[in-house]
């Protein structure tokens, strides 16, 4: 019979410890929790990195068991902080060990780790830190169908880490994990014993840094390096100090205007080949990438906030504008591509992505909103640099979007890989009649008329400005 007073049992947010998820994201990096900080494989749980989970199991237990989770507090779109306890010793009513998680996400991820202890003498320490890699693609994941470990996968333990590597397609991936306090490590498992001094305190940093072909990727958070200096800091303390700020005693227009500029700048990207310009990603966590028409109108939309993310994108949009006829991916000549995927590339750039341009719309919508920066009269000679794109975009228009003529741009994908739909409603079953029958290809839908005669009204004010009728 238990003592009054002491604790017997299983505590209730264990339970349900991993009931909703924390999402973190930083350019390509992302990352899913459980509110206890643990990444729990066998779901979409995982650190992401260019599009392959990098970490499928990020585990921490404290003498043996799970802290108990009491809270977790996203404090950016890239950071969070996770507080649990330990479990109550038999004979005890309270615990007197708590856990703190503070984790940054950033080309790797960074997890300070704090164990408090409350009690009035020194307690004993053992953690226990599991990871596995399991290098699975992000659709993989996210569909629910991950069954084969990746080829020539291997994991090894030396000198106080633990790295896991596999080879995708002519690209071998790798992830290292590190600590800043050395422990025994097994397998798959860090173990770190430790007394924690009575009122006082024990940390430690562990840090997770991916590698493509052998060359490791510096991480943007780095155990001993000022957290407030990494970039992702900066740069959304400079947003947030440049972003226009609205005053208005509507409390709840307040906090979507705030929480709407706070999502905007969390979808920023930034190419190390042309830091500056910026770029906005399709949305979070899975599509933090480049996608035609999603960066387009939300370029657009965002204007009034921050126009160069509208230059950001046609600039980028046109680097990788169509050359050439390729059936698979289905490029053709001043076509805009519909998304970028990073799965095999070989380098941090975007130049290193995999492109796919089948979609009906993203090309005159690209000239419909360089259309819009002269109408704002914005950065004109790089509007104007940008002209040609936007010519070779009608052609395309004009030669492959209206095949056989009839006044109509209409799409029909070039292979069974493509996508069968090709615009907004982009789903394999998403456009119909009226009957419920599914449409039948070349599809012409009503939206990408309406933006290719913007496109023509975009290109007519370029010429009536030039005196070029």
């Amino acid at each position: 019979m238990a003592e009054p007073w002491a604790f017997a049992g299983e505590s209730a947010s264990l339970l349900g410890a991993q009931g909703g998820m924390v999402t973190l994201v930083e350019e390509s990096s992302f990352c899913i929790s459980g509110r206890s900080g643990d990444i729990v494989p066998g779901g979409p749980q995982g650190l992401f990195f260019r599009d392959s989970r990098i970490l499928s199991r990020f585990e921490l237990r404290l003498n043996g068991h799970q802290p108990e989770p009491l809270a977790a507090s996203p404090v950016e779109p890239f950071s969070a902080s996770f507080v649990g306890r330990s479990r109550t010793r038999p004979g005890r009513s309270e615990s007197t060990l708590m856990v703190l998680r503070h984790r940054y996400i950033g080309r790797g991820m960074r997890e300070d780790v704090t164990v408090r202890n409350f009690g009035s003498e020194p307690a004993f320490c053992a953690l226990e830190l599991r990871v596995e890699a399991d290098f699975a693609d992000l659709f993989e994941v996210k569909e629910g169908y991950v069954h084969s470990e990746p080829e020539d996968h291997r994991s090894e333990s030396v000198d106080g880490q633990i790295s896991f590597s596999c080879r995708k397609g002519t690209i071998r991936r790798g992830v290292r994990v590190t600590a800043s306090e050395h422990g025994r490590v097994a397998g798959d498992v860090m173990t770190l014993e430790v007394i924690v001094p009575a009122r006082g305190e024990w940390s430690m940093c562990v840090e997770v840094a991916p590698s493509i072909d052998d060359e490791e990727i510096e991480p943007r958070y780095r155990c001993g390096r000022p957290v407030e200096r990494a970039a992702p800091t900066e740069r959304l303390q400079k947003w947030r100090r440049e972003v226009p700020l609205i005053e208005t005693d509507h409390l709840v227009l307040r906090n979507v205007i705030t929480r709407s500029a706070e999502d905007l700048g969390a979808l920023r990207i930034f190419d190390p080949d042309f830091p500056e310009r910026t770029v906005i990603a399709a949305g979070a966590p899975w599509f933090m990438t480049l996608f035609g028409r999603d960066s387009i109108l939300t370029a657009w939309m965002a204007l009034i906030a921050d126009p160069d993310l509208a230059l950001g994108v046609l600039q980028t949009l046109a680097r990788f504008q169509g050359e050439q006829v390729d059936l698979l991916t289905e490029e053709e000549p001043g076509r805009i591509l519909h998304e970028m995927r990073f799965g095999d590339a070989a380098s941090l750039s975007l130049g290193g992505g995999t492109v796919y341009y089948g979609t009906a719309d993203a090309t005159p919508l690209f000239v419909m909103l360089l259309g819009e920066l002269r109408r704002w009269g914005l950065a004109r000679e790089l509007v104007d640099s940008l002209l040609p794109h936007a010519d070779r975009a009608i052609e395309w228009i004009e030669q492959f979007g209206d095949r056989d003529g009839d006044g109509y741009v209409e799409y029909q994908r070039a292979s069974d890989r493509g996508l069968a739909n090709q615009g907004w409603k982009d789903s394999w079953d998403a456009v119909r009649f009226a009957d419920g029958d599914l449409a039948k290809t070349p599809i012409a839908l009503c939206e990408v008329q309406g933006y290719v005669y913007g496109a023509y009204l975009a290109r007519h004010h370029f010429a009536v400005e030039m005196g070029d009728q």
